[in-house]
């Protein structure tokens, strides 16, 4: 088959800034760590894979106006922006608004255990939305073996969907709008997409197409989609 364009990015090729508190794995060029070969994808520049030791904080300093993303994978994490407080659980996604030079609060409230989310940063010139309507609720438990439609918000430039599936699961993603581009991140297991093989923490931009073939290679195989400019 003629693959469609796209580039994958190797889990085991990103950047990767670990100290005693936190091990942050990059996929695109972030902070110290630079590469020709890991240009953003469009208006996505961040897509960060980040885990805080207990009881710990991190500051995270935003270089655009953006939106950033937030997915946890173990754990919840808790986020303080300007004074304000958000608690972010599992099968939970807060998305908030940053404009450039604005810093994050972002700490582990747990004394003993490790936390691991996946943070996602897209460039934007607009802010229509607070912060208290960005915060989405899923559940992989009743929609197995199906992409579900997690953030679908016209005043949002992008689309984000997420799936677990056991091996062999298919699902076709359809473009909501073919000039937008599409990126896909493997958080468990193993997927094909478009004829690409993935596996964990890799992660694939794909554009000029209208619709996506993924299927899962492996049980609980868990995978984001993300459509935008």
């Amino acid at each position: 088959m003629d693959l469609t364009p796209g580039k994958i990015f190797l889990a085991d090729q990103r950047g990767l800034a670990e100290t005693a508190t936190l091990r942050r794995y990059s996929t695109f060029n972030f902070e110290k760590y630079n590469s020709e070969h890991k240009q953003p994808s469009g208006e996505l520049f961040l897509c960060n894979d980040e885990s805080i030791a207990g009881g710990k904080l991190i500051f995270f300093l935003s270089k655009a106006d953006s939106y950033q993303i937030f997915f946890p994978v173990t754990g919840g994490l808790d986020i303080v922006q300007g004074g304000k407080e958000f608690a972010v659980d599992t099968g939970k996604i807060q998305v908030l608004n940053l404009g450039k030079g604005e810093v994050l609060e972002i700490s582990n409230p747990y004394p003993n255990d490790v936390i691991n989310y996946i943070q996602i940063g897209i460039t934007t010139d607009m802010f229509l939305l607070r912060a208290s309507e960005m915060l989405f609720n899923f559940n992989f438990e009743n929609n197995q073996n199906q992409l579900i439609e997690i953030i679908s918000n016209p005043k949002l430039p992008f689309k984000l969907s997420a799936g677990i599936f056991a091996g062999r699961g298919e699902a076709i993603y359809t473009m909501k709008n073919p000039d937008l581009k599409f990126f896909c991140f493997v958080i468990d297991g193993a997927f094909e997409v478009e004829g690409r093989l993935l596996h964990a923490r890799d992660g694939l931009a794909l554009w000029d197409l209208e619709k996506v073939e993924i299927e899962a290679l492996s049980n609980n195989a868990i995978i984001l989609v993300l459509e935008h400019f």
